[in-house]
């Protein structure tokens, strides 16, 4: 029967391990222990359990901080290492993850003495209400749904228990040699103790006595010069270790792993961390408390609610691993700690304990092995028996060791390796029991063996620090250092945004969640990647009905609602139909919705449709560009400048006509633009010279109009007629013809009006531009483009323009802070294949990407064809600059062609079989992601709320009958959908097998 308490403070905290006196209920296998700390009150009992510590019984956790903690005598240091995605690794690349730990470990072991390490694999929960209110607090202008939703999603992580895998290496440094008082030290080379004995005096005293006497610890004073050489040593540990890329394990969760191996399956309470405060006698803070009952073969742990008292117990055994195949060939498939992470179905814990030792000890213990076989082997022969084949082996086995061990110089492992399974109650802790021995018998050729009467020991084992004597030695494995690294204990499914430190300084945040890999969650946001310096642009790539749309409508509603400015161009309405079903809810099924929508009376006093949802509407424009004015699509109305808006208005019309007619009219168009723009040179000219300052007078004079370029045209055929030049008149007759009938052409109508008027302001939350009827090229060849897919495509790629345009702004005042800085912004263009299929539309969203990230304005391409968006990256990468797309999504394609041309998108080779057949395979609503730190793994979107199932819904059989429902005002009241039973279109995977190598 066992008790702990862990009790600390700023500089010490101490673990005190509890009995009590014969005849209590310790005696009978039970005990119980309530949770307390410095200043709290408690029952006769607990004074009993006090006044019943004894010293010599206390586990020693003397000293923490974010470098080291000292746990009796040693000092340890630990690493949280970086969990990597291996899902679309080749076998090279697989090669190398598998031998960074042990490059890692061969540093370590370069001394002449052995060194002591614990390896742990550990799940800990989200602690998703942190991550919402974080999320909320970086939003610049969040609505009250928004921080609703993130709190509410925050909730769903938690229902179905999302936790993190947790990757730990902890090193021992050495050991302290303690003075008369404790307060010296002795560094691992033997150095004489160091004191600080005025500081340890003024320690010692009355006080001391009686805070020693009342908790029934002695308080510990450790020399701050001993602390500081002792980290100096940690320090050149983890630079030794710089190779594995991870992060000193901090003082937060150095108490989380003392926590977790005490609580089970039952969640680690989130009280808070020690504090910084200086420590002094009596001050003390409860990290852990618990009663279990010691079995034969397994734990019980109790916890108790400090407020209602309930107890929840939580069943926990450790297994060990007796035997392994003779030989085993490197696999993705089964690398032991990665098949133990995804291949079964409940979580399971390793605990692996190993001491380095160097290489002339490893070449003499490899010796004594061989030599001992060797004389076995000579004894069977002598006394007239013949050699069995698995002693042959052996020999052979242990000659190959000895002479690897000689030729490369290298040191070796002694270590054993467990893994610990908990559950609700001792039947299912007995299924999962022959789950996980069943699976490494059969899978790994593994033989996991459970030790009985060694469960509390084991237990013990997995606390930071010196473990406790273990009679299973013959487990102990004596291998190559390779043995954690083919394990592969970093290969994870983690993805999407993930913080990092440059310089001091946290850059970027995690982001909405967007899904899942395996059994992590995924979380993603549009400004982390330039957040983090990485590109501007968000690509999401797939074949229709792949779930492309969902996620692009999800992340549209999320970015909107934080006060991102959203912009989009949707050519198919969709994103339209998620703003009028948000704001009117099952008023959109009704006949005459979509005319009041078309001609914008929707919410006004000449429509009876009134929003359910004013607040959402109120900040949602919605803009049918075919049913606008003529001319809010003029090239100088949109460029920024006039000499921008000469080379896009050259752009339009080559796109509007086709090359080959515009090859033929091009000299007539020149000089007629030369001509225009000439007389708005000439304009501001005289404006100056009246006394206008050069930005009144651009202000003041009208700008050229594409109007004027064709009036001129015609002017100067009219004028060729009229003087008898028929040469010129033939010339010009096909141009004036081309250009007079442009100006009535559907599209191309918007690019002309005598007096040009621009579109809103865009000051909005939602700005949504829709091309109702907008007719998609069939082709991504534009020569293949017949006239009226032409005229769509060349209108599109200005609305874009027009975009990039109205997101470049300046500075604002943050509505939340008052502070003044960039409002972040998102331009959505769907069907963006049409735009990047000519070499100018390419130009225009190099340009959009690279000067949108400065203004904190991110692009998010939506398109079915890859090809053009792989152009971008590449001609990135050719120009020695960042590939500005940050993110990729990419859904099912259709052909091993079209994935072929996807992969590049995801940083893999065009060639590469696994992405290849994945992205043939994908299922709906399941996708590939490049993340920011250029990790690619598979992602399951989860819509999480039947509202957003409903909204992003662009099916148009299923899509009546699921806004045929209004949906509530406040996110507080919206449904889960595992609540609503309803079929998401991307369901919560679980962890699937990949592929072996």
């Amino acid at each position: 029967m066992f008790m702990m308490i862990l009790l600390g403070g700023a500089v010490a905290f101490f673990v005190i391990a509890m009995i009590l006196a014969a005849g209590s209920p310790a005696s009978k296998g039970k005990n119980r222990g309530s949770a307390g700390g410095r200043g709290s009150g408690g029952s006769s009992a607990r004074t009993q359990d006090r006044a019943a510590r004894r010293e010599d019984m206390r586990l020693p956790y003397r000293f923490a901080d974010d470098m080291l903690f000292v746990h009796g005598d040693s000092v340890w240091t630990g690493l949280v290492l970086p969990t990597a995605i291996d899902e679309y690794l080749n076998e090279s690349e697989l090669r190398a993850m598998a031998e960074g730990p042990a490059r890692g470990l061969l540093n370590l072991a370069r001394g002449d003495r052995n060194v002591e390490c614990h390896y742990r694999k550990v799940y800990r929960p989200i602690t998703a209400v942190d991550w919402a209110e974080q999320l909320n607090a970086v939003a610049w202008d969040p609505t009250e749904n928004y921080k609703a939703y993130n709190l509410r999603k925050a909730e769903y992580q938690e229902r179905i228990g999302a936790m993190r895998e947790r990757n730990i290496l902890l090193v021992k440094l050495g050991s302290l040699k303690r003075g008369s008082n404790g307060d010296g030290g002795v560094l691992p080379g033997g150095d004489d103790p160091v004191e600080d004995p005025g500081l340890t005096r003024a320690l010692r005293g009355a006080t001391d006595r009686a805070a020693a006497s009342a908790t029934g610890v002695h308080d510990e004073y450790l020399s701050p010069v001993v602390l500081a050489q002792w980290t100096q040593v940690a320090r050149e540990v983890h630079e030794s270790l710089e190779g594995l890329g991870g992060a000193p394990l901090t003082r937060e969760e150095l108490v989380w792993l003392i926590r977790k191996p005490l609580h089970g399956e039952l969640p680690v309470p989130p009280e808070p961390v020690l504090g910084s405060r200086s420590w002094g006698p009596d001050q003390f803070d409860l990290v852990v408390d618990f009663s279990g009952e010691n079995r034969k073969t397994h734990i019980v742990l109790h916890q108790y609610d400090e407020v209602t008292g309930e107890r929840h117990t939580s069943y926990t055994t450790t297994l060990v691993a007796a035997g392994w195949p003779a030989e085993t060939r490197f696999r993705q498939s089964t690398a032991w700690a990665r098949y133990a992470a995804q291949n079964v179905e409940f979580p399971v814990e390793i605990d692996m304990r190993f001491t380095l030792i160097p290489y002339l000890r490893f070449k003499d213990r490899a010796g004594k092995i061989n030599g001992n076989l060797i004389d076995e082997m000579n004894d069977m022969a002598t006394s007239g028996r013949s050699p069995d084949t698995k002693l042959a082996s052996q020999v052979t086995r242990a000659q190959h060791l000895v002479d690897d061990v000689e030729e490369h110089k290298m040191p070796g492992m002694e270590a054993q390796i467990r893994f610990t399974i908990s559950a609700p109650d001792v039947a299912e802790l007995e299924r999962r029991r022959r789950v996980l021995e069943m699976q490494f018998k059969q899978d790994l050729k593994v033989t996991l063996l459970r030790p009985t009467r060694q469960q509390w020991r084991l237990l013990q084992s997995q606390l930071p620090g010196d473990a406790p004597k273990l009679p299973i030695a013959p487990y102990l494995r004596l291998q190559e250092v390779e043995q954690l690294g083919a394990g592969l204990p970093t290969a994870g499914t983690e993805l999407g945004d993930n913080p990092e430190q440059r310089s001091g300084k946290r850059l970027g945040w995690v982001g909405n969640l967007v899904g899942w890999a395996g059994k992590m969650p995924v979380h993603y946001s549009l400004h982390v990647g330039p957040a983090r310096n990485d590109g501007g642009g968000l690509a999401i790539v797939g074949a229709s009905g792949g779930g492309k749309s969902s996620l692009a409508l999800q992340k549209f509603y999320e970015e909107s609602e934080a006060g991102v400015r959203c912009l989009v161009i949707d050519p198919k309405t969709d994103f339209a139909q998620l703003c009028y079903y948000l704001g009117f809810g099952s008023q959109v099924n009704d006949p005459d919705f979509a005319h009041d929508a078309e001609t914008g009376l929707l919410g006004t006093e000449a429509s009876r449709f009134r929003p359910v949802n004013p607040e959402f509407w109120a900040e949602t424009e919605v803009v049918d560009l075919l049913k606008g004015q003529a001319g809010v699509l003029d090239p100088w109305v949109i460029a920024r400048d006039v000499p921008s808006g000469r080379l896009l208005a050259e752009t339009m019309l080559r796109g509007f006509l086709g090359d080959e007619d515009y090859q033929r009219v091009r000299l007539p168009v020149i000089e007629a633009m030369a001509t225009v723009v000439g007389w708005y040179n000439s304009a501001i000219q005289q404006a100056t010279e009246q006394g206008l300052g050069a930005r009144d007078a651009e202000q003041r004079v009208p700008r050229p109009t594409l109007w004027q370029v064709v009036d001129e045209v015609v002017r100067a055929y009219d004028h060729a007629v009229s003087t008898g030049d028929r040469e010129s008149a033939k010339d010009l007759k096909l141009a004036q013809m081309l250009l007079t009938e442009l100006r009535t052409l559907p599209y191309a109508r918007l690019a002309f009006a005598e007096r040009p008027q621009p579109l809103s302001a865009m000051r909005k939350r939602r700005t949504v531009i829709t091309l109702r009827g907008f007719q998609s090229p069939a082709a991504s060849d534009p020569r293949s483009w017949n006239p009226a897919e032409r005229l769509a495509a060349t209108a599109l790629m200005a609305v874009v323009e027009l975009g990039s345009q109205m997101l470049d702004v300046g500075y604002e005042k943050n509505p939340v802070t008052g502070e003044v800085g960039l409002r972040p912004k998102a331009l959505f263009v769907d069907e963006a294949y049409v735009v990047t299929a000519t070499e100018s539309g390419r130009d225009l969203m190099r340009r959009a990407l690279k000067q949108g990230r400065s203004y904190l304005a991110v692009t998010v391409l939506i398109t079915q064809q890859a090809i053009d968006l792989v152009q971008i990256e590449d001609s990135e990468a050719r120009s020695g600059g960042a590939n500005q797309i940050h993110t990729v999504f990419a859904f099912k394609q259709k052909s091993a062609q079209e994935a072929s041309l996807v992969a590049p998108l995801l940083g893999r080779p065009e060639n590469d079989p696994k992405v290849i057949s994945a992205l043939q395979e994908l299922r709906t609503g399941v996708c590939l992601q490049r993340d920011a730190d250029k990790r690619v793994g598979t992602v399951a979107v989860d819509l999480v709320f039947k509202e957003i199932l409903a909204a992003t819904d662009t099916n148009g059989t299923t899509r009546p009958s699921r806004q045929g429902i209004d949906p509530p005002l406040s996110v507080w009241d919206w449904t889960f959908l595992q609540e609503a039973g309803e079929s998401d279109p991307a369901p919560r995977p679980e962890a699937e097998p990949t592929a072996a190598v």
